[in-house]
């Protein structure tokens, strides 16, 4: 699937996005056709980085279980950036709270059907839960150095790509990427 983004400007999808999230119906339509294969690319990427594949929750399940939980609380972002971070931080949460149910699961020691749950094993689940951790606690301290990581890692935006949404230079975003991989690299 394509990405469509490409071929509009920030402010445009902005605008759209402000839109379609104020009870435009049409806008809300319009958007979907837009993001939707930027959407999938983001769920894919997201899915294949943090653990294995499995049957129940497909990129497409979970690109349209974020869009609902949004959806319900509706969606104020300020750029195309923050409308993509908060999307990819909504698919984060939705793996995350079944890597929790997975280990709730096991703890209890009920019968586990693989196929019930997207994460694939206990280590992998308390791997992804222990990530979002430190990415929060890296939020509480360094919001910027989190931004790019989250960026860079969930959501697949070159380092350039960020520079320009962030608008800051190459080389601190460069920076940032290293500061970031380093301090989880010790952290796990």
């Amino acid at each position: 699937m394509k990405s469509t983004i490409k071929k509009y400007q920030p402010q445009e999808l902005t605008l759209i996005i402000d839109k379609a999230f104020d009870g435009n119906n049409k806008a809300m339509d319009h958007l979907i056709r837009v993001v939707y294969p930027d959407l999938k690319i983001i769920a894919s990427g997201i899915r294949h980085k943090q653990m294995k594949v499995t049957k129940t929750l497909d990129t497409t399940s979970l690109v349209h279980e974020a869009w609902i939980k949004l959806s319900k609380h509706g969606i104020k972002a300020t750029s195309r950036k923050h409308f993509y971070c908060i999307i990819a931080q909504a698919m984060r949460h939705i793996l995350i709270d079944s890597a929790r149910k997975k280990l709730r699961i096991k703890r209890l020691h009920l019968a586990v059907d693989i196929d019930d749950f997207q994460i694939e094993s206990k280590d992998n689940a308390q791997w992804f839960i222990q990530l979002n951790e430190i990415i929060e606690s890296i939020y509480k301290s360094h919001p910027r150095i989190a931004q790019v990581f989250e960026l860079k890692y969930f959501l697949g935006l070159t380092l350039s790509e960020i520079a320009t949404d962030m608008d800051l230079s190459l080389s601190t975003v460069k920076r940032e990427w290293l500061i970031a991989k380093q301090t989880i690299a010790k952290m796990i």
